[in-house]
């Protein structure tokens, strides 16, 4: 049996293509997650912490307000079942601050 590689063709657009025009839960826990770690292991925060008002801050803490603040450099890429995808600046997205 043979194995057909599809073929991996980025869209390239100046609007979401691909998925809902927000950001979903599944990629707002990753860009936490994924940004709460960079900050344990020593990455520079991004935003100034003079104006938080909490007692207690940890990285999970400055990873939300930065996804908040939109100061994160971070590109989504989204991908469809035919091999097709796209590259999306999270600035792009809409960001629901219920999390």
């Amino acid at each position: 049996m043979a194995f057909i590689r599809k073929k991996s063709i980025e869209i390239k657009s100046n609007k979401v293509e691909i998925g809902p025009p927000r950001l979903t839960v599944y990629e707002i826990a990753r860009i936490i997650g994924a940004r709460a770690t960079q900050i344990a292991f020593g990455a520079p925060i991004l935003i100034s912490l003079a104006e938080v008002t909490l007692t207690e801050i940890n990285e999970i803490d400055i990873a939300k307000l930065e996804l908040k603040l939109g100061v994160l450099p971070i590109t989504i890429q989204r991908w469809l079942p035919d091999g097709r995808y796209q590259n999306i600046p999270i600035q792009w997205l809409k960001f629901e601050e219920n999390i």
